[in-house]
């Protein structure tokens, strides 16, 4: 008997314990961990003074200073378009495949306040002004040979860059500067987290060892090979160490320049032109 009892205090005990425990679990929540924000939490307004700041800092050297477009697109209405997540995606992680570099030093704040000033750049209030006729620039393009080295949507050549999306990929200034002089401030890709920016379009002169020069484009390059793509599409693989020259020639490009050759209203209307090239894949 004496046992019993002993066995029955103590499983009284027990469910007295596990029922004040469940009790405390019930009536009380863990607090959030330090610096944790819970996920139904508002998120922060962006400050848009420091967004511009940024922008201003960071992104107006293509951009221009008021988004309006030079050597990249106008960026008048963007958020809108695609929305904020894309935006931020673009800014962290830049576009493969173009001049647009991702930013791995930016802090999600950072990001977000420049998102937010973009925001405010209304499409409509864009300064952009492009005030040629885009019929007119196509009749252009197809008669100044444009095509024996442009592609469009898998028609044209192959030799320069192609021109499919080009309307959102860069802005007008940029455009009508690289019309004017196509050697000039060429672009740079982004490798990648570990390697330099490259510059493409870049133009060098081979001297092999039995006299035979080689002036082309670089295409692919490493310590000891270097590849060329010449004036009529041809590649050239060599070997750095059997060249006894292999030089740079900055400035200089396949693309004849305009200058003198259209007229400002001429320039104008193929500016127009490449402008409307946006929605192509």
């Amino acid at each position: 008997m004496r046992s019993r009892r002993i066995v029955c205090v103590f499983l009284l005990l027990f469910v007295a314990v596990a029922a004040f425990c469940m009790k405390t679990a019930a009536g009380q929540e863990s607090p959030p961990a330090q610096g944790h924000t819970p996920s139904n939490a508002p998120a922060a307004a962006p400050d848009l003074e420091d967004g511009k700041r940024q922008f201003q800092q960071n992104c107006s050297q293509c951009h221009g200073v008021n988004g309006d477009g030079e050597e990249g697109p106008d960026l008048h209405g963007v958020v809108a378009l695609l929305g904020d997540s894309a935006v931020h995606d673009i800014i962290r992680r830049g576009i493969a495949g173009t001049a647009m570099p991702g930013s791995s030093t930016a802090s999600e704040k950072q990001i977000m306040d420049i998102v937010g000033y973009l925001r405010t750049l209304n499409r409509a209030e864009g300064s952009e002004k492009i005030s040629g006729d885009p019929a007119r620039g196509q009749t252009l393009y197809n008669s100044s040979g444009c095509p024996a080295c442009h592609m469009i949507d898998g028609q044209g050549g192959s030799i320069g860059p192609d021109l499919s999306r080009i309307g959102a990929m860069r802005g007008s200034a940029g455009l009508k500067a690289r019309l004017l002089d196509p050697g000039a401030n060429l672009p740079r890709m982004e490798e990648g987290l570990f390697t330099s920016s490259w510059t493409q379009y870049l133009m060098f002169r081979a001297l092999e060892k039995d006299g035979h020069a080689i002036e082309g484009m670089r295409v692919g390059e490493d310590s000891f090979t270097i590849v060329l793509k010449d004036a009529r599409g041809k590649f050239h693989a060599l070997w750095k160490p059997d060249l006894r020259l292999l030089e740079k020639e900055p400035g200089k490009s396949f693309m004849p320049s305009f200058k003198g050759t259209l007229s400002d209203a001429q320039l104008d209307d193929l500016v127009a032109y490449l402008m409307t090239l946006k929605n192509s894949p």
